[in-house]
């Protein structure tokens, strides 16, 4: 039931993250699943879709090979609730992220967020990987998951404690210096197998110095209840309309792909589309609005790449639709909206016309 959601209290830092990174308050309207009465409801859950649409504005908002790491300095202990307090309050280092990387669920989506603990005696070692998106997104997610864990350790351990190894499956950004300082080691691997950090065996097993008997048994417990309790929110329409724009940017969209997200057969998706009063192709046309007005509102990205994310055959082609749907260009919609001047363009305009086209996939 929880496959496909995070935790109210994940949505409650979202969103957060995103106001700050500049997102227009007047998107958050837009996503039903994050208003003030569902992240005040601990057993509440948003979809997974709306958490990737916030982690795209964290990303649009800054640049993107530093999102992920910023995001960590905003999550300070207690941020994540009963999740915080499994990595933190066991005998060891090694119970406590044992016992945490086990309760995933509590706090994210227990069918993309998947960490696992090795531990051979001499090194402790946490994988992690993460579920499709953007490849800007994915970044992100990698480089905030694990320098979260080392701050717990940290903040468990109450001592800096150094990895003697990470590694990101994504590849290197052009500034290594704000991760190496987050993390405290320069021995930092990228485009390898899996997201990983290590450390030695002498801090996996360090003790704990708050380890209250039975503590552990107790936050067990009240996350056994969270588990148990929580509720998603957002109806079967609202979830597939956040799935099908979440996953807007795959080459192989389609009916089927997206019925396989929310695990159901093509013909049952068509069949409930059907009894709503709509089609895939009215579905895939409304997001496509949707995402390209978004996109040109509150972003400063460049209509070509607008045009290909809103699946476009090129600018012109973006142009002309904006034209159709509210008879004005581009660039006069977002002077309209008032954002600031635009890196390379004092003004704020849109680019010219003469942008490469990017080929229509199908959908």
């Amino acid at each position: 039931m929880l496959n496909g959601t995070v935790s109210a209290r994940m949505g409650r830092f979202m969103v957060d993250a995103a106001c700050q990174a500049g997102m227009d308050p007047a998107r958050l309207i837009r996503l039903p699943d994050v208003g003030d009465t569902v992240l005040a409801d601990e057993f509440a859950r948003v979809s997974t879709p709306t958490a990737l649409l916030l982690w795209e504005q964290i990303v649009l908002g800054r640049p993107a090979v530093h999102a992920g790491m910023h995001a960590v300095q905003l999550a300070p202990m207690g941020t994540f609730g009963v999740w915080d307090y499994l990595l933190t309050s066991g005998e060891t280092l090694a119970e406590s992220l044992r016992t945490g990387c086990g309760y995933v669920t509590v706090i994210g989506d227990p069918s993309t967020e998947k960490l696992h603990v090795t531990d051979d005696g001499r090194l402790f070692t946490v994988t992690h990987s993460t579920g499709p998106a953007e490849p800007d997104v994915v970044a992100a997610v990698e480089q905030f998951v694990l320098p979260l864990i080392n701050r717990r350790a940290t903040e468990g351990l109450r001592r800096p404690v150094v990895p003697v190894r990470v590694t990101f499956r994504h590849r290197p950004p052009n500034t290594l210096g704000p991760l190496t300082d987050l993390l405290g080691t320069r021995n930092i691997e990228f485009g390898a197998q899996v997201n990983s950090i290590t450390y030695l065996a002498e801090d996996a097993h360090a003790p704990m110095p708050q380890t209250q008997p039975g503590l552990q048994d107790v936050l067990r417990s009240h996350a056994d209840m969270t588990i148990a309790s929580a509720k998603p929110v957002l109806d079967w329409h609202g979830t597939f309309r956040i799935t099908l724009r979440a996953t807007f940017h795959d080459p192989d969209l389609s009916l089927a792909s997206v019925a396989r997200r929310l695990a159901l057969s093509p013909r049952t998706l068509q069949r409930r589309l059907g009894e709503l009063g709509t089609t895939w192709r009215d579905e895939v046309e409304a997001v496509r609005v949707e995402l390209a007005m978004d996109l040109i509102r509150d972003s400063d990205i460049p209509m070509r790449t607008i045009a290909a994310r809103a699946r476009f055959s090129d600018a012109r082609a973006l142009r002309r639709a904006v034209h159709r749907w509210h008879g004005t260009t581009p660039g006069d919609l977002r002077r309209r909206h008032e954002h600031p001047a635009r890196p390379g363009r004092e003004d704020g305009s849109a680019e010219p016309p003469t942008d490469p086209p990017t080929p229509d996939p199908r959908v």
